[in-house]
């Protein structure tokens, strides 16, 4: 009898230590499940920051691997951009340094360097190097650009050692009607030279 009592007894604890056991796996499925929601709002806000930093896909479908699959792309194609830029600019640096770097006087043996790239037809790239004292005024090839139809998007100056190098982008008011880039040029040429 006694036997039997005491089986009971411990067949009761150890229900109970079960239903303890039971009760601390529900709030730690409720802390798990809380943690997984947090995760969760994170990971959206984060992918509606990538979003909106990048432009649209072509596809009006937004699922997530599309737009991370999007993303990569459109950061490689600006990897690619940039490697492109630094050629550019190593190249124009170099045709800039034919002239003898000492030489500190302004003369017409070491001309400016002017290269006009254009893409798509309403993008337009302006890069000119020239000597530090060369006598010519920026807002003037700006107003050239406006005056063509372009709007400027940035303008950037660095200068190295007695050469100035601008970089100037500018895109086309309005895009169906471009920016013709062969006046641009010539119009840019009869101002600097």
């Amino acid at each position: 009898m006694l036997m039997i009592i005491s089986s009971l007894g411990t067949a009761n604890n150890s229900n109970r230590v079960k239903f303890m056991e039971g009760a601390g796996n529900s709030s730690s499925r409720v802390e798990r499940n809380m943690k997984e929601r947090v995760r969760r709002k994170q990971m959206r806000n984060l992918l509606s920051q990538l979003a909106f930093l990048i432009p649209p896909p072509q596809t009006s479908k937004n699922s997530v691997p599309e737009l991370l699959e999007h993303a990569a792309n459109y950061i490689k194609h600006f990897q690619e951009k940039v490697e492109e830029q630094k050629g550019r600019q190593e190249a124009l640096l170099k045709e800039s340094t034919t002239c003898d770097p000492n030489y500190k006087k302004t003369t017409s043996s070491c001309s400016p360097v002017l290269n006009i790239k254009s893409w798509e037809d309403s993008y337009l790239e302006l890069n000119l190097i020239c000597r530090l004292n060369e006598n010519f005024m920026l807002h003037e090839i700006i107003s050239v650009l406006q005056q063509e139809g372009a709007e400027v998007i940035s303008c950037t100056q660095n200068n190295a050692a007695d050469r100035v190098i601008y970089m100037i982008r500018s895109k086309a008011i309005c895009p169906r009607i471009g920016i013709e880039t062969a006046r641009v040029r010539e119009r840019i040429k009869d101002l600097i030279f």
